[in-house]
């Protein structure tokens, strides 16, 4: 898909991709309890979107605004199959098993299992699925979340399905009810200090 606001990302567009995502969840309260220590975390997190960038792009499920890149999304369409990692891409995982990623992964079972509830729970049926949105801090306040958010949920109204997303950050749970989101639970995870919030939109 391309739009007049937004555009398919191509595997030419992972490294700066990666850079975007990484800087936006620096701070992500998910991001921080998996990767705890500061000063290894933006490494390990670009070694982490570079592979999650790749397998999604080739899937055509990444999106972008500005050029350079300022914003990316990562939409899943109700046609697209779940992605499965091939035996050929195992190699790819490499560089992630010798960072903390691994360790920050089994320490975060508890709020990741539980994203996972809440998506079977509340998105069941075929839906829009907007499984990551990052913004570079320099291009925040200039409309570009809308730009990767609105193309879609017309595609959602026009295909008269629901779209879905999640967070762990309070302070974006705003942002996505201007956006017709409708709350529909959140959950603290115990010893985690994390609340997972469950955002459904229905079609309009």
């Amino acid at each position: 898909m391309t739009h007049k606001d937004c555009r398919l990302l191509t595997l030419a567009d992972i490294e700066q991709a990666s850079h975007v995502s990484s800087q936006a969840f620096m701070e992500d309260p998910l991001i921080s309890f998996m990767l705890p220590i500061r000063a290894t975390r933006v490494g390990t997190l670009m070694k982490f979107f570079r592979l999650y960038g790749e397998i999604n792009i080739k899937n055509k499920r990444g999106y972008g605004v500005g050029e350079p890149l300022q914003g990316v999304a990562f939409w899943k369409h109700p046609e697209q199959e779940s992605v499965s990692i091939g035996v050929k891409s195992l190699p790819k995982f490499l560089p992630l098993l010798f960072t903390m990623y691994p360790i920050g992964h089994f320490r975060a079972r508890g709020i990741l299992n539980q994203l996972q509830a809440f998506h079977v729970k509340y998105a069941s049926e075929p839906h829009f699925y907007l499984d990551n949105l990052a913004l570079l801090a320099s291009a925040r306040g200039q409309g570009l979340s809308s730009k990767l958010i609105r193309p879609f949920l017309a595609m959602a109204d026009e295909q008269k399905v629901i779209a879905y997303t999640e967070t762990v950050t309070a302070a974006n749970v705003p942002l996505y009810e201007h956006f017709g989101f409708q709350r529909m639970e959140q959950r603290t995870i115990h010893g985690t200090g994390i609340t997972v919030y469950a955002l459904r939109r229905p079609s309009q």
